[in-house]
């Protein structure tokens, strides 16, 4: 399907099961009923269907210009202007040139997501032109960070978005990228060899989270001030990166740079850093570096996929598993990544190393391999399958009973495949809803409306509250910027709503209706007695809340995020389990990666937290997972035994961890939390290890004390440092965060492990 098809069949998809739901838009100012009714009946108009985003970002630009600080009148007179002129040219859109402020239409909501767009002075399309894709840092958004675009010769520059100010290019933020970057080819002659990314500060980690996400699509990424700490860097070996960074940066540490691009030039890839010092943060300003950077992304083509031999891909959740020629068609038992290295030989010999696939997806057309010769194919240094000629355009590979096979067509399941990103998956693009309750006590009901209102306002699971720091135009950085996601009471949702939608669903079955059809067919059950599972699993407590990520058994083909609890303050924004959800603090990392998180409501503190496998099965070994000794269930002890698991698993001599909970509460329940259930929020996140002199360590010891950096130094005794002695200090890549303002200088030999913290903890956390 090309970018147009794409685009065009999610919206449809998006009208038919979001009609009439709103955009959550202020009431039309006086006097504009003639201009918005006359903006519905172009937005009526299947002649019209291209322009549907950008008419729908200007009305809601004129709806909410008074409480933005603007000037109503003028929005509503541009959204005229553009009426006046759509209507009377249809083929506008074509003739459009200079810099140019646009809209798509959002298949997630069906809201208008504005970009700002450079279309070259000398366009033609019969002659396809590069396009440079810039993502902006936090606190920016398409407009202000793009105010150096001008009209030139020779390429389309295009600033995106991605929802909001600090959606961190992930989950809705990614998908809006994705969106607008197929937006442009399908509607402008792009050269799809010559599209490359770039931006700074959180756009320049949304350049290396989407290079490496999708290797296939880009032609090259220029990060200034980014941070590659979380991202899989084989998948980065076919791409080049040109980055820029300040030694001195005290946002950014420069370490989020250092260490990953030693290892991807370790691994292959092609790198260029050109560091510099003394421009803090703002290494954009970096005149001499900006311009190199230029001059080579002008050299950079996407290689032809059938000249890829050698594919190293790591997928970390559903939304992301294609590299170039090989996808992950089904996940193996454990939520945790699956990666696939598959080498092109001589011959049409093909080797594949498999790591928690079930089948792997080959692209036989794309690939090197020759369609007419019969392909040998050696999984896992096993004796090869051959598939004879001519060989189909693609082909799966699937785990049997008794080896490996060659597949022809997909399962037939009843359900849509599980895969590791949990709540995060509902903010792929596709068609969302989010479900309130109204069958509770008055409290409650008032409760679940207000979730939904915050869930409405946020680009990924969490729930964010009001305030916070704010943008010009008085919205917080972490809220939606142009339109909240659609809302509705259970009374209100359709079955189209139901086929259509994943669900965001807030309330039990005796407050939620739509939970109540479907709560028989779930895997998990609440009452007053506690939280009990499918398999039997009991969680017994009489003040329990939970949510759950699982296909919909009323619509198998799409998800649901569950959150529900007998205690209203659960459904208060800012509440731990959506955020938990969503990321915790981990604003820029890797998805969460559990299906089920069971909470005190009481005392907020992790219960249980368990995963499906692919095919929705829970995942096996929970009840033979050591428990936490009570000791350590409270999150100062935790903590610090995080850090002795680090640094047992580093050889290090000590580790900055951050605080698994608030400092004095209770993080886990003693008796109940098994060391299975702390995988979850720390699974994917990499570990870096640095070393220093006994003077520098005392040093780095005064300066992230916990009371000023929320950083604790686990295994550190200042009466046996030694000065003259060399020391090694391992770190999640999180902690970088905490200490990027105060660690100065930067440890210039940090360098990332082969150690991710959940393998730490899952392996040398005590629980004797």
């Amino acid at each position: 399907m090309n970018p147009r098809e794409r685009i065009l069949t999610l919206a449809a998809l998006g009208a038919l099961a979001l009609a009439a739901v709103g955009f959550g838009a202020e009431p039309p100012p006086p006097g504009a009923s003639d201009l918005f009714a006359r903006t519905e009946a172009a937005l009526a108009r299947p002649d019209l269907a291209d322009y549907r985003g950008w008419l729908k970002y200007l009305r809601f630009d004129a709806e909410t210009a008074k409480a933005r600080g603007a000037d109503p009148a003028a929005k509503a007179e541009r959204l005229g202007e553009w009426l006046d002129r759509i209507s009377a040219d249809p083929a506008v859109l074509a003739k459009l040139r200079g810099v140019q402020e646009w809209a798509y239409e959002s298949p997630a909501d069906l809201s208008g997501q504005p970009f700002r767009l450079v279309i070259p002075s000398d366009y033609d399309p019969a002659r396809p032109a590069p396009l440079s894709v810039y993502m902006h840092g936090y606190s920016g958004n398409q407009i202000e960070h793009s105010a150096g675009f001008a009209p030139h010769p020779g390429k389309f520059e295009l600033a995106v978005l991605g929802r909001s100010r600090g959606g961190g290019y992930r989950a809705l933020s990614e998908a809006d990228v994705l969106h607008v970057v197929d937006y442009i080819e399908a509607h402008w002659s792009i050269d799809l060899d010559r599209v490359s990314l770039n931006g700074g500060s959180m756009g320049g980690g949304g350049t290396y989270r989407l290079v490496s996400r999708y290797p296939h699509r880009w032609s090259s990424g220029r990060p200034s001030c980014g941070f590659a700490s979380y991202v899989p860097l084989g998948n980065l070996v076919t791409l080049p990166i040109y980055a820029t960074h300040s030694f001195d940066d005290p946002v950014v540490s420069v370490l989020h740079e250092i260490g990953p691009l030693a290892r991807l030039g370790e691994l292959g890839g092609q790198v260029i850093f050109d560091l510099t010092n003394g421009y803090g943060h703002a290494v954009w300003n970096y005149k001499e570096g900006n311009e190199r950077g230029a001059v080579w992304e002008k050299l950079q083509v996407r290689p032809a996929s059938r000249t890829i031999r050698r594919i190293d891909y790591t997928a970390l959740d559903g939304d992301a598993v294609r590299g170039w020629w090989a996808e992950v068609a089904e996940w193996g038992p454990s939520p945790g990544p699956a990666r696939f290295v598959v080498t092109a030989g001589n011959g049409n010999q093909l080797s594949a190393d498999l790591a928690n696939i079930t089948r792997l997806r080959l692209r036989l057309s794309e690939s090197p391999l020759d369609p007419a010769l019969p392909l040998a194919i050696s999984v896992n240094h096993m004796l090869p399958i051959v598939l004879p000629a001519p060989l189909p355009k693609e082909i799966i590979v699937a785990k049997g009973a008794s080896g490996w096979v060659f597949e022809t067509q997909e399962p037939q399941l009843p359900f849509r495949l599980h895969t590791p990103g949990s709540a995060s998956l509902l903010y792929d693009g596709e068609p969302l809803l989010i479900v309130y309750g109204s069958r509770g006590t008055e409290a409650e009901n008032l409760a679940m409306r207000a979730a939904a209102d915050a869930a409405s306002k946020s680009p990924i699971p969490a729930w964010p509250a009001e305030g916070g720091e704010l943008g010009k135009d008085g919205v917080p950085h972490s809220h939606n910027l142009y339109g909240n996601l659609n809302t509705k009471s259970d009374r209100d949702v359709t079955d189209l709503d139901l086929a259509r939608c994943h669900l965001v669903l807030i309330g039990s079955a005796r407050q939620n209706a739509v939970v109540a059809r479907m709560a028989d067919a779930l895997p998990v059950h609440l009452a007053d007695s506690g939280v009990t599972c499918s398999d039997g699993t009991t969680f017994p407590g009489a003040h329990l809340s939970l949510g759950l990520v699982h296909f919909n058994p009323l619509a198998p083909g799409r998800l649901i995020f569950w959150v529900a609890s007998d205690d209203a303050a659960t459904y208060a924004p800012n509440s731990p389990i959506p955020n938990l959800f969503a990321g915790g603090v981990r604003i820029f990392g890797n998805a969460f990666t559990g299906d089920l998180v069971v909470m005190d409501s009481l005392e907020p503190r992790l219960v249980a937290c368990r995963s499906f496998d692919s095919r929705w099965a829970w995942e096996a070994g929970r009840a033979s997972s050591p428990l936490l000794p009570a000791a350590i269930c409270q999150t100062d002890a935790l903590s610090v035994a995080v850090g002795d698991a680090l640094r047992r698993a580093t050889s290090a001599d000590f580790a900055l961890v951050n605080f698994y909970g608030e400092s004095g509460k209770a993080a886990a329940s003693a008796g109940t939390t098994r060391l299975a259930d702390l995988l979850a929020p720390v699974r994917n996140e990499p570990v870096g290890i640095f070393e220093v002199s006994g003077q520098e360590m005392r040093t780095i010891a005064l300066k992230v004390a916990p009371k000023d950096s929320g950083v604790l130094l686990v295994g550190y005794d200042p009466a046996k440092v030694k000065g003259d002695r060399r020391y090694r200090v391992a770190l999640p890549v999180d902690v970088l965060w905490s200490i990027s303002p105060t660690v100065k200088p930067a440890p210039a030999n940090y360098r990332l492990t082969d150690w991710d913290l959940g393998a730490a903890v899952e392996r040398f956390l005590v629980t004797d």
